[in-house]
């Protein structure tokens, strides 16, 4: 029953974005252009996580919500990927090990975090390499988060810790409190 709300939520998704995502990268000639699609994607792509995970949370608990998005993080972030533009999550305090940065992340992170550390704005990157080019946006932490990535036994109930632990054993990323950087977007646009 709570799959179908999400089904729909993808279907509306694909619906307005396709046109963007389905479009070969060598299309795309301006920066501007590589910001609008990163940011529609993005926004796209956190709205149906941050949806998906508050009807688990609701439906089954913050426990309940660990183990969906243990299994279904990865998918949702996928689903607006095509040929030509991949997406994910990086970040130097990872809970999944997929989601560690490369070594241009690895730049970029420093960025970021430099910048957080001299309380200036962070703003999205584009990154060119040699036919790719990567868009990156910061992810602060929102409150809601705090649940799963705050301090252990203030802001994360012990037995979410225990299930955090257990479905993630080499997790990093707890010990976080509101508007931290957590972690950024990676929109790449692969060249043809």
């Amino acid at each position: 029953m709570k799959k179908l709300p999400l089904l729909y939520l993808f279907a509306i998704i694909y619906t307005v974005f396709a046109s963007s995502c389905r479009q070969p990268a060598t299309t795309v000639t301006t920066d501007e252009e590589y910001r609008r699609i990163g940011d529609s994607i993005i926004k796209a792509t956190f709205d149906t996580l941050r949806s998906a995970l508050t009807a688990s949370m609701q439906d089954e608990g913050v426990q309940g919500a660990v183990a969906y998005c243990n299994e279904n993080a990865y998918p949702i972030t996928a689903t607006l990927a095509s040929e030509n533009i991949t997406i994910k999550r990086v970040a130097e305090k990872y809970r999944n090990p997929g989601n560690a940065p490369d070594s241009t992340d690895a730049v970029q992170w420093r960025v970021f975090a430099t910048a957080k550390a001299n309380g200036d704005s962070l703003q999205p990157a584009l990154i060119a390499g040699k036919q790719i080019i990567h868009y990156y946006k910061p992810i602060l932490l929102q409150p809601m988060c705090a649940s799963c990535h705050g301090v252990t036994g203030k802001d994360i109930p012990l037995p979410v810790v225990s299930a955090i632990d257990s479905l993630y054993p080499n997790d990093k990323a707890k010990g976080f409190v509101a508007g931290d950087l957590r972690g950024m977007w990676k929109v790449s646009f692969i060249q043809k």
